[in-house]
């Protein structure tokens, strides 16, 4: 009797440390923290010197590590956006706020800036995502994207099929990223293709078509798009260069 318990609470145990990984490796996540900023007129590249001096000394290391983008198109070309992560909401309470951080960017940075614009954190979503090996991009093309009240659910439905089109391809990669804070500004999910030079964008290869209809069969494609009609809103296009200083 006394092996059977001694066994039944080893079992016990197993379980509980079982249920503790899974549970960890649940609340385990990629977020960036972004902010737009827009340097003063003639006063670029000191602003992106100061922010490049400022993570060295402060946002050089994960969770923290900080890098800036530059925008290409769109109505906001010209900013720039601050990038911090991937983190998570939790190491956001340990961030550095020390007197001597805050002391650098309000004496070496802030006067570069004209404006500053939103603050957003964006969550990665690794299940609906496809990332090949060896990619090392220069650029990216997003679409932050309106989706319809209580429409996430198709929209979800319709990703997974585009993730397995995109696995099947292999040459690519495809992210997901969720706003954790919807300001009701149509920018609830952002899709990111990645990109090394302009020329992809003469290629006339079909996209992603041929990938799903090998999958879902002839005329899903249309079907798809269709669907897309359905439950979304709008979509905003920017180009980003990626890390403006290397």
């Amino acid at each position: 009797m006394k092996t059977t318990s001694i066994f039944l609470a080893m079992l016990f145990c197993i379980a509980m440390l079982t249920t503790s990984e899974v549970k960890a490796q649940e609340e385990t996540y990629g977020m960036a923290e972004i902010t737009y900023m827009l340097p003063k007129i003639g006063m670029e590249k000191s602003f992106e010197n100061a922010v490049k001096m400022h993570n060295e000394k402060f946002h050089n290391q994960d969770p923290f590590k900080g890098s800036l983008d530059y925008i290409l198109t769109g109505k906001e070309a010209g900013w720039y956006v601050w990038i911090m992560g991937p983190c998570t909401f939790s190491d956001l309470d340990n961030r550095p706020e020390n007197e001597a951080h805050t002391n650098d960017w309000a004496k070496n940075v802030s006067p570069k800036v004209q404006k500053y614009g939103r603050t957003e954190y964006w969550r990665y979503n690794k299940k609906l995502s496809y990332s090949s090996k060896g990619s090392t991009p220069k650029y990216e093309n997003i679409w932050f994207v309106d989706i319809k009240r209580g429409q996430y659910y198709k929209f979800k439905e319709f990703i997974t099929k585009i993730q397995k089109s995109y696995e099947k391809k292999e040459t690519e990669n495809f992210s997901i990223y969720e706003n954790q804070f919807n300001e009701g500004d149509g920018r609830d999910v952002a899709i990111v293709w990645e990109f090394n030079n302009w020329a992809e964008f003469d290629k006339d290869d079909g996209g992603i078509k041929k990938y799903y209809e090998e999958l879902y069969g002839e005329g899903s494609w249309e079907n798809a798009l269709k669907d897309w009609q359905e439950f979304t809103e709008s979509i905003k296009s920017q180009l980003w260069r990626i890390g403006v200083y290397k």
